[in-house]
């Protein structure tokens, strides 16, 4: 009774919170819920964050099923398939993270803070190896889904078409759907039944990401010479030595000044990407950079040039840390809402979940033999090379970081969510021209 008296969320105490999430439920399921930013905030602040703390209750899921980060998802999943909140109150949350942007926010800060915090040196030696880490992810993925498809009596070659590109493509709106598009210029066919497939594939595809990002945080504190929990490089390997953090207090104005300096780096990107690139705007490769890969090297170059006052450097990393203990929960709680379970079905066998199952593995241990060249720890280097190539993107990168309490590999995952789905994107083009045409 004490513990319960005792147990506090969002920083209030539990009965005051339940009287606020009663209330909020109530209004939002009768259909009532302001149709702006503030009911969106409001609901899912308090019905994700309730989610995500009974997941984080619950015995064996909160240790090896993904905890409170997949309970909310899958549940806010379950809400829409049974139709618990009305339609009305689904678009408003579906507006606010899609349409206004609280996901590309909740990265934006996620992104500066993490790569800001970073020693400039240990994180130049640590980008040169990622790429051919992402590239070994790849080839595991494609040779084990390959392998195990001929194991059981499938086809290696419809394994690697149609359930490792899906898989590994980098999401939806950057992957399965481009590469639907790539699968009917080359076929002649209507793109939208291989669409289909391969959407309810990647999903999957997500769920066993972050199951595994589960077992390897788990792997990492039973073993913890096998994690640099939450650095990617290991420094004695490497014979460098690890930069002393520089502790500073900022105050209030420092963190208006790294609100604005985490946002103009993002509209910069997008400018950027649209209008300058020269990959983007003029040499027409069949894909295209996303803004996310150029706020990386931006924020890159203001590490390592210097340039931004310690202070605010403190309160990007401080920024980071609220959207990621306070915001979390409600972020996937949204995400979740725009997924139905029916889609899962779409593809369920007993065959097609084995091969996703050893196509997620492939890529988790193709990242780790790779990384292992770069003196990169293997729990962070199968966690961001390869879950992170094998979930659904953005905010599959939240999920999967979050479930293994690594969100300051972030800068990372945007890398293998869009720099690794553009290689397969060329990859897909290839294979499709060779199989299909």
């Amino acid at each position: 009774m004490k513990a319960l008296k005792d147990t506090r969320i969002l920083g209030m105490p539990l009965a005051f919170y339940l009287v606020l999430t009663v209330a909020t439920l109530f209004i939002s399921i009768r259909g009532n819920l302001l149709d702006n930013m503030i009911g969106a905030i409001a609901c899912s602040l308090l019905i994700g964050t309730g989610l995500g703390v009974i997941g984080d209750k619950i015995p064996i899921w909160n240790q090896w099923l993904g905890g409170g980060i997949l309970f909310a998802n899958l549940a806010a999943s379950a809400i829409t398939t049974f139709k618990v909140l009305p339609e009305s109150t689904i678009q408003t949350l579906d507006n606010f993270n899609n349409g206004t942007g609280f996901l590309e926010m909740f990265v934006v800060f996620l992104i500066l803070g993490s790569i800001l915090s970073v020693d400039r040196d240990l994180l130049m030696k640590s980008f040169l190896g990622y790429i051919p880490t992402i590239l070994g992810a790849i080839a595991g993925a494609f040779i084990l889904g390959a392998g195990i498809a001929f194991v059981l009596g499938k086809s290696p070659i419809d394994a690697v078409l149609s359930i490792a590109l899906p898989i590994m493509g980098g999401g939806n709106g950057a992957g399965a759907l481009p590469m639907s598009k790539v699968y009917g210029e080359v076929t002649g066919k209507d793109p939208s039944a291989w669409y289909a497939a391969s959407f309810a594939t990647l999903m999957l595809g997500n769920i066993v990401a972050v199951l595994y990002a589960a077992i390897l945080n788990k792997l990492g504190k039973k073993y913890p010479q096998l994690t640099g929990n939450g650095q990617l490089m290991n420094l004695k390997d490497n014979g460098a030595q690890k930069a002393k953090p520089v502790t500073c207090n900022p105050d209030i104005s420092h963190y208006a000044a790294a609100i604005a300096l985490a946002t103009f780096c993002y509209i910069f990107a997008d400018y950027y990407a649209a209008h300058i690139s020269i990959i983007n705007n003029w040499l027409h490769l069949g894909f295209k950079v996303h803004k996310f890969a150029f706020m990386i090297i931006l924020a890159a170059l203001l590490n390592v040039t210097n340039c931004v006052p310690m202070e605010i450097r403190a309160a990007n990393k401080q920024l980071q840390g609220f959207f990621v203990k306070y915001l979390s929960f409600p972020l996937l709680f949204m995400v979740g809402l725009g997924t139905n379970l029916n889609d899962y079905l779409q593809i369920l066998s007993i065959a097609n979940l084995i091969i996703i199952l050893f196509v997620v593995l492939g890529a988790c241990l193709g990242a780790a033999l790779i990384g292992r060249l770069f003196h990169y720890y293997p729990i962070e280097a199968m966690i961001t090379a390869g879950l992170c190539m094998a979930n659904a993107g953005g905010s599959g990168d939240v999920q999967v970081l979050g479930t293994a309490d690594r969100m300051e590999l972030m800068p990372y995952a945007q890398i293998s969510s869009r720099i690794g789905g553009a290689v397969i994107l060329l990859i897909a083009s290839f294979l499709f021209s060779t199989f299909f045409a």
